[in-house]
């Protein structure tokens, strides 16, 4: 009997773990896969620091997650851990009670580390701390040296609306796809329409209208910023079959150097060689980064940029260890190699130090002198008005809009979810 017993005990303890794993689920959106290599490496020696945590990094499609997240946090499937925009979608996630506040959980070290802004920014109406920044990104045009050359445009003539319009127009003629652009997903288009409200109406501007001030985003400078973008609609400047490309073929088309530019975050850089058919993307040389068109009459500051402020968000449900993985991960050390693969730019302190790669230099620089870094209107306005914002702009892309009715559109979203 005895032996028998003891032959049980064995038998039981073989399927046993050796010891209780707590489970981290990380939801993330990263599709390159050097990026994510990076991010395996980074579990791989958590893990084996940590043996009693296991760090799981489920994946969704930008456009997927943006879908399925809200119905994902109400489930039983709910990741501990994910990708956030930060803006008016976290506000909401916090108010509706599908996040957990770590304030209390997350290190000193770890607040320090990502700073007053990194902080503030997943820091909720409440007051509560719901999350992490990780990285500092622009919107920028970036434009192929070769194809300007090749249509004899000077870039610097097209500083202005006017000298831009111009610009597009000549490269157009010379036989070249002027922009790449990727309507179907529609967020790439809300880039246009936002970048435009920036110059037109400025960092009061916008906030007024968020708050619903006056004639909020019914009024003047929102309807120009459609108008100015219906100006450039209407000379055809995308690539062929833009209204049914994703912004994974627009940016490959781009980094095929089929077209001469492409108004794109600063992840482009990477995004854009993986997509092109060598997975080489157009060589450092002849990539640039134009300034976005000044307009005449415009309230917004010249140094005004758009772009985000990533991070993560721990859900209800999240233990202490997706706090502790997040607090590695998000270190400067970890992060740092991030910035040297020219990925992103890491909001911790010492992480961006080593980038060399100009033009991600070039971005720090730029969001570091900006009088305002908007963020993404589609996250900042929330997920019904900034879904809306996203759907005016795609259709102001096919000229299928009038300007008048795109903002007044926005301002009904913002009225009804008031």
């Amino acid at each position: 009997m005895k032996r028998i017993a003891l032959a049980a005990m064995l038998g039981l303890a073989a399927i046993l773990p050796a010891h209780a794993q707590t489970v981290v689920k990380h939801l993330h959106i990263t599709s390159i896969p050097a990026e994510l290599e990076l991010m395996n490496q980074a579990v791989a020696e958590f893990e084996a620091a940590n043996p009693d945590i296991k760090v799981e990094l489920p994946f969704l499609e930008n456009e997927a997650f943006k879908a399925k997240l809200t119905t994902l946090l109400q489930s039983a499937d709910a990741p501990d851990v994910f990708h956030s925009w930060g803006g008016g979608v976290f506000y909401e996630q916090a108010e509706a009670g599908v996040l957990r506040p770590v304030e209390d959980i997350v290190t000193a070290e770890a607040k320090d580390a990502i700073g007053t802004a990194g902080v503030s920014a997943f820091t909720g109406p409440d007051g509560h701390l719901y999350g992490l920044a990780r990285d500092v990104g622009e919107v920028v045009l970036w434009y192929n040296k070769a194809l300007f050359e090749q249509a004899g445009v000077d870039p610097a003539s097209m500083n202005t609306w006017d000298g831009f319009l111009a610009g597009v127009q000549t490269i157009k003629d010379a036989g070249i796809t002027p922009l790449a652009i990727g309507a179907k997903d529609k967020w790439p288009a809300h880039f246009w329409w936002s970048k435009l409200v920036v110059r037109l109406a400025g960092q009061e501007g916008f906030e007024a209208a968020a708050r619903g001030e006056g004639d909020g985003f019914a009024g003047e400078d929102f309807v120009k910023a459609g108008d100015y973008f219906l100006q450039l609609a209407a000379l055809e400047p995308w690539q062929p079959g833009f209204a049914a490309a994703a912004y994974g073929d627009a940016s490959g088309y781009f980094g095929d150097g089929k077209a001469a530019m492409h108004l794109m975050g600063d992840w482009d850089y990477g995004v854009m060689k993986d997509n092109s058919a060598s997975k080489q993307g157009i060589p450092d040389d002849q990539l640039g980064i134009l300034p976005f068109p000044t307009i005449e009459g415009g309230k917004g500051d010249p140094t005004d940029t758009l772009g985000g402020l990533s991070g993560y968000l721990f859900s209800r449900n999240a233990s202490d260890a997706a706090v502790k993985w997040v607090e590695f991960f998000n270190s400067a050390e970890v992060q740092a190699r991030f910035a040297n693969a020219n990925f992103y730019i890491p909001i911790a302190k010492g992480a961006a130090d080593g980038m060399v790669n100009p033009f991600k230099v070039q971005v720090a620089q730029n969001i570091g002198n900006a009088h305002w870094h908007a963020l993404f209107f589609d996250q900042a306005l929330g997920p019904n008005v900034g879904g809306v914002v996203n759907d005016i702009s795609a259709e102001l892309a096919s000229n299928a809009m009038s300007a008048q009715e795109a903002a007044e559109l926005i301002k009904e979203a913002l009225d009804d979810s008031n």
